[in-house]
């Protein structure tokens, strides 16, 4: 079956050696605490952070998914008050959790054909120490540009971004904020069951002051153990080992950018011309459209219709979620797709 579910998705399908490799020499079975899992640890973030190209003063850890992040930043990184922005379910979801620990967690809803940009100005936002950002919303496929100068912000207000379908897929404007995070099931191309959270030394700054150590997870106690090369908790040492072979497999991210956008500019093609189904794009305005996640909707008839389809020739693609549900499907750009994939699969809309 070839998923273009929009994660968990593809996977590399170097990834399967790898799992068999990891199994042979023993790596499933060390200890997080040994030796062996630091200098295995150690070589993770470094080559991350080089195939990444993520500045070498933040700082990486690995947590159980981009889930856990948000409760991360709400239970380690908010003073007292944040801003949660959002125009999908997944930001909306976040801003809700957020909300059962932090009373003054307020949020914003704006619409799928508006930016960052235009709706920052509108917004009282000095008057909040954390500003949470969705730079890539699955739900409807919008993509928004990270920039701190959009904001009035506090000198000392930090941004925190759930970067979930696009972190390992294309170029992220690290320094335009100070948390970010996702999963590894969509464009990082591995089984789901792991998440990245990097964080700046203005983040680090604020968890210092904030100095939190109840719970297991408090980024304080999370930096502690990347000191050592260690993790706060029993990690799944097999996806951080897959994710390693990976990184020094894989070029520099700012091939996969390339190589990302390429693909997407043929689906991109592809869609904006007539085709049997009558799709159009979910998102308007083309600059708003994730690359690596397409939102297409039609008649929920059709929608029924291709997805059968795609089904009965071993494809999956993804359904609407949300309000979107039965009007839409998502397809899944990530970079273990390739332009065989997409081939197969405009080859059978063409049918």
């Amino acid at each position: 079956m070839l998923s273009f579910y929009p994660g968990p998705s593809k996977v590399h399908p170097e990834a399967l050696g790898f799992i068999q490799e990891a199994f042979s020499n023993g790596v499933v079975s060390i200890n997080h605490r040994s030796e062996r899992f630091e200098v295995l640890l150690k070589d993770t973030l470094q080559i991350l952070h080089e195939k990444w190209n993520i500045p070498q003063d933040y700082t990486l850890y690995f947590i159980s998914s981009a889930t856990e992040a948000w409760e991360i930043v709400a239970q380690s990184l908010i003073k007292e008050k944040s801003l949660h922005l959002y125009n999908g379910a997944f930001g909306k979801k976040w801003a809700h959790y957020t909300q059962q620990i932090i009373p003054n967690a307020h949020s914003s809803e704006f619409g799928l054909n508006e930016d960052l940009k235009s709706v920052a100005p509108t917004l009282s936002t000095k008057d909040f120490d954390t500003i949470c950002l969705v730079q890539s919303e699955t739900s409807n496929g919008t993509g928004q540009t990270i920039c701190r100068s959009d904001f009035d912000l506090k000198e000392d207000a930090i941004i925190a971004v759930d970067a979930t379908s696009t972190m390992g897929g294309i170029n992220l404007p690290w320094l335009e904020a100070d948390v970010w995070f996702a999963s590894v099931q969509k464009c990082i191309g591995i089984p789901a069951g792991l998440g990245v959270l990097i964080c700046s030394p203005k983040a680090l700054e604020r968890a210092a002051q904030l100095n939190k150590k109840v719970h297991y997870n408090d980024v304080l106690l999370m930096e502690e153990n990347r000191k050592l090369f260690q993790t706060h908790y029993t990690p799944n040492v097999l996806s951080i080992y897959v994710l390693n072979k990976l990184a020094h497999l894989l070029p520099n991210l700012a091939v996969i950018d390339q190589q990302t956008w390429e693909k997407a500019s043929i689906l991109t093609d592809f869609f904006s011309n007539a085709n049997s189904f009558h799709l159009s794009f979910l998102i308007e305005n083309p600059l708003l459209r994730l690359p690596t996640v397409f939102a297409l909707q039609g008649e929920t008839e059709q929608i029924k219709r291709l997805q059968h389809l795609c089904l009965k020739n071993n494809i999956e693609l993804g359904k609407g979620y949300g309000k979107w549900k039965d009007n839409t499907i998502r397809i899944a750009n990530f970079p273990s797709h390739t332009l065989e994939d997409f081939s197969q699969l405009i080859n059978l809309i063409n049918a």
